[in-house]
């Protein structure tokens, strides 16, 4: 997960680089999508550090819901650049 997140960090900060070309409308919107990606992504993080100090009790709950910012942050990353490339 933590190798996940680095990669995606990575891709966004790309996006981020590749988005100050845009121009008006479309620039505006993409720095939205990319505040929200960072946004969750921050989460996504907070979550893998949450999951160094779990009991064996809190792992499955920990994991369902890393799993699910993954998912939703993979999402969303896919979105952005798919209206980027546009």
């Amino acid at each position: 997960m933590a190798e996940n997140l680095e990669q995606l960090d990575a891709k966004i900060a790309e996006l981020k680089a590749g988005a100050e070309k845009a121009t008006g409308e479309a620039k505006a919107d993409l720095k939205r999508r990319l505040e929200d990606l960072r946004s969750t992504l921050d989460v996504a993080q907070q979550r893998l550090h949450d999951f160094k100090g779990a009991g064996t009790e809190e792992w499955e709950a920990l994991k369902a819901r890393a799993q699910k910012a993954w998912d939703d942050l993979s999402a969303d990353f896919d979105k952005t650049k798919e209206k980027f490339k546009k």
